[in-house]
């Protein structure tokens, strides 16, 4: 097994890999797959186990703040039964309530001054709009006048997200073409790469036969549409969270001066069949993610990221990565961390 090495793969992944990293490694990167080949540019993809939390949800005494963002996930998948039978009457209602919660969400965590608004669509100064997008994060700093419009001026957008009530592999799909979409729109507006953070959020799946393995179709959905749609690191989606099931985080880190390693990074049993029960907290998991990723650039924010990180609610996760070569400074992504001694900030 290789560590830390962007260049050496293993040729199988090891039936110990889960157990033996956990307990032997618990700040690097470690790979358990072979070489895979990009059809644009030189990179390897191999399957990695993220770096190992400060503390793991399970592992921890009773926590006061654990058990009130546990509520939190409580309470969104009670609203999903009561939304699910909404959605066969009126589907438009139901939907706009499922945004609204999500919006809720982040505005009880997010700094006073962040306008978490619903629907509308981003603007460029080329009067281009992107898709239709469900909740979008603006900068503190965004003309209160420009809200009513619902059309989002570029350059002040720090977040947008997709919401679903069940996610589906083409939901999938389609918020990996819309992420890629709009980093490019954002750079193209002058932003620095990675500046800018999409995610898909959903109460729940579609996977529910008795056969059927959610992480793992959810996680293959992930790659693939990645392996098709993606050409640069920073049009990753950022943050996929299935609130009753688990949340896929995305990860950069530099290997050396012109090596980037990125890869999504969700539950243990969406890549080893035999793979201990996944612990953490999906909403907690994805709330600790996106403060660290707004946190970078604003002070107090990146503060209670990592509280929350030494709390566990950043939780473990594997995955796939990909690694880029030869990148020019401006395509690296802003959050990505050097030779992956450290998470984003915050983490």
């Amino acid at each position: 097994m290789s560590i830390g090495d962007a260049t050496t793969p293993v040729e199988q992944y090891p039936a110990s890999c889960p157990a033996s990293v956990g307990a032997k490694f618990p700040r690097a990167l470690a790979r358990c797959a072979g070489e895979h080949d990009h059809p644009t540019r030189p990179l390897r993809q191999t399957l990695s186990l993220g770096i190992k939390p400060a503390a793991t949800w399970s592992s921890m005494d009773r926590h006061d703040i654990r058990d009130f963002m546990s509520e939190m996930t409580r309470e969104i998948s009670a609203e999903y039964q009561r939304l699910r039978e909404r959605s066969k009457e009126d589907p438009g209602t139901a939907g706009g309530q499922g945004e609204e919660t999500w919006a809720r969400l982040l505005r009880s965590w997010l700094p006073a001054g962040y306008h978490v608004v619903t629907g509308g669509r981003i603007i460029d100064s080329k009067g281009e709009t992107s898709p239709q997008v469900d909740v979008v994060v603006l900068d503190p700093s965004y003309p209160p006048g420009l809200l009513r419009l619902k059309y989002y001026l570029a350059p002040a957008v720090v977040a947008a997200f997709e919401c679903k009530l069940s996610v589906t592999s083409a939901h999938i799909a389609k918020s990996v073409r819309t992420a890629a979409l709009l980093e490019r729109m954002m750079t193209d507006e002058g932003r620095r790469a990675g500046e800018f953070l999409y995610g898909l959020l959903a109460h729940s799946h579609t996977w529910r036969s008795l056969k059927s393995k959610p992480a793992r179709s959810i996680t293959n959905a992930l790659d693939n549409a990645n392996a098709d749609v993606v050409h640069l690191p920073g049009e990753f989606i950022d943050v996929l969270c299935v609130a009753d099931l688990y949340t896929w985080v995305g990860e950069c880190v530099l290997i050396d001066d012109d090596v980037i390693e990125y890869g999504h990074f969700g539950p243990i049993s969406g890549v080893f069949d035999d793979a201990s029960p996944d612990t953490g907290d999906p909403v907690a998991r994805m709330i600790a993610h996106i403060l660290g990723r707004i946190g970078r650039n604003v002070n107090g924010i990146d503060q209670i990221a990592g509280y929350l990180h030494r709390i566990g609610a950043y939780g473990e996760g594997v995955g796939k990565t990909r690694n880029w070569m030869g990148l020019a400074k401006y395509q690296i992504p802003a959050y990505c961390t050097d030779n992956g001694l450290k998470k984003s900030a915050g983490h």
